[in-house]
């Protein structure tokens, strides 16, 4: 389950040699890899403090999943615990939308994208797009070049990850995680396997037959469905959160792009969610019209499309090919999760097995037209909601998050609940069964600079604000964007104190006051 990067090996990316065969290396103070939101506060943070900074993004756009259809914030329900650049960006969105909810603040993928850029040129942050991390050359315990899949290569004194998959990290034999701990790890009643179980709506088990030829055993199961039954409860596995695309979707007739049938669509993909709906039908449950479509707040007319619970967009058991995978392992991953959703809308508003109040609603909504143009209005980038972490010098942990856990070092605060999407469907006594924790409400939280840091044995010039040093069962509650800008803020700030670009010889009193100047919030409730 662990994959530990400690090998020098060129089949890491990682490289022992100074000669790499690049062109001549754009040179910065800092450089930041991965144009996510906590990339973009950690690049516009150091500029800030007067370095040089490049932001590196492997794909066109910046702004992360901010940026590609996750428009609304996962911020705390409490004031006075974010500061800062989140605080500075959800200020230009409040003003932007007038949204009444002081605390969800809602926004366009495309103006969260436009804002990025804005806040980005203000600092003097060089972004290069389309630059995808190849290789890693050091020398020791210090990162001297990175090389791009484009044939160039950027050198600097003090490098960041702030990818969602932590590539810089692994190809620079970082110690990493892929998969959830045990329970006894580190004693975390959260982590390792749950209990499977079946379908719950309204108090009520929800029976849904797994086979190809119901009760068949012998006929194979339905797509979504994996024969591993009941794990041994707290012991540790692979398995990560289910992946999807957040739609942004609208019943706007002159921005709408109607849901078609995609190529290649099979009606068999969806039978287990035909068959879930039979089962409601058949308890006398409900079916709400916005059953996939949600109810989520719209803004100008656009809503937030995310996951339920059961049979939804979510595309489970691929976390982790994804997160250790190629790039050609990713693209046929996010490829198949894209055919998945667009063939969910398609059954849901064509299917007769769907009830018709529900094809009708779902069939009055469209792609956004004047979002994501360059992709037919659908999101580019899917949502990774965990791929690997950082073993590093601090790990956090559900006791800390639950304990509210104070440190010398704290560079922010989170909160979010531990919110663990699906990790398994499988069989359970002839039935599926899934296998997910419920929300477990924690924080607000402190998070150490240590958190950010690789071992001081392995790579002194590297600082991970996103794949931080975190159990599965903490991360699912660090995981959200504002918790990413707030450490990424710390991750600027830290880069730019660095004497000698060695992260862990940073003043934290320094560290710390910078932060507060620049309004960074430490404790909460001040």
């Amino acid at each position: 389950m662990r994959i530990k990067t400690l090998c020098l090996s060129l089949l890491t990316g990682f490289l022992l040699s100074t000669s790499t065969g690049y062109a001549a290396c754009d040179r910065a103070d800092v450089v930041v890899y991965g144009g996510t939101p906590g990339g973009i506060a950690a690049a516009i943070q150091a500029a800030r403090l007067k370095k040089k900074v490049i932001l590196l993004e492997p794909t066109q756009h910046v702004g992360g999943l901010m940026s590609n259809g996750l428009t609304k914030t996962d911020a705390s329900p409490r004031p006075n615990v974010y500061g800062g650049i989140v605080a500075e960006f959800l200020a230009r969105a409040k003003e932007r939308y007038k949204t009444p909810d002081p605390i969800r603040i809602y926004f366009e993928s495309k103006w969260a994208e436009s804002t990025f850029g804005t806040l980005l040129r203000s600092a003097n942050v060089k972004v290069e797009n389309e630059q995808r991390i190849l290789t890693v050359v050091r020398a020791n315990k210090v990162i001297k070049e990175i090389g791009m899949t484009s044939g160039r290569s950027f050198c600097g004194s003090v490098f960041i990850d702030a990818s969602y998959e932590g590539d810089l990290m692994q190809k620079a034999a970082v110690e990493t995680i892929a998969g959830r701990e045990s329970r006894d790890k580190y004693g975390e009643s959260a982590a390792g396997v749950q209990k499977l179980e079946r379908p719950l709506v309204g108090n009520k088990s929800i029976l849904v037959d797994p086979y190809v030829v119901p009760g068949k055993r012998d006929s194979g199961l339905l797509p979504g469905v994996i024969d591993v039954g009941q794990k041994n409860i707290g012991s540790a596995d692979n398995s990560m959160m289910a992946f999807n695309y957040r739609l942004c979707v609208t019943q706007n007739k002159s921005n709408r792009i109607p849901f078609t049938r995609p190529d290649g669509y099979d009606p068999l993909r969806y039978e287990t969610t035909a068959r879930f709906l039979a089962a409601l039908q058949k308890a006398k449950i409900a079916v709400g019209p916005g059953h996939f479509i949600g109810n989520a707040a719209v803004v100008v007319g656009k809503l937030d499309v995310n996951s339920t619970r059961y049979f939804s967009t979510n595309v489970w058991h691929i976390g982790y090919d994804y997160a250790t995978g190629n790039e050609e392992k990713r693209n046929q991953i996010s490829t198949m999760v894209r055919n998945h959703i667009q063939g969910l809308m398609w059954f849901a508003q064509s299917d007769p097995r769907v009830p018709k109040a529900v094809r009708d609603h779902t069939a009055s909504f469209g792609y956004c037209a004047d979002e994501f143009t360059d992709n037919g209005g659908f999101p580019r980038q899917m949502y990774v909601r965990q791929a690997r972490r950082m073993i590093g010098q601090f790990v956090l942990t559900q006791k800390n998050l639950a304990g509210k856990t104070t440190y010398n070092d704290t560079i922010g605060l989170g909160f979010y609940p531990m919110d663990e999407h699906g990790m398994i469907r499988t069989v359970l006594n002839g039935y599926i069964a899934d296998e997910t924790r419920a929300s477990i409400g924690v924080g607000p939280y402190e998070i150490p600079y240590r958190a950010m840091l690789p071992k001081k044995t392995q790579v002194t010039n590297l600082i991970v604000p996103v794949a931080i040093s975190a159990s599965h069962a903490a991360f699912t509650s660090v995981r959200v964007e504002p918790t990413f800008m707030v450490l990424g803020q710390a991750a600027g700030a830290a880069a730019a104190l660095a004497p000698g670009g060695n992260v862990n010889n940073v003043n934290i009193s320094t560290l710390r006051s910078t932060l507060k100047q620049h309004k960074q919030i430490l404790k909460f409730g001040k």
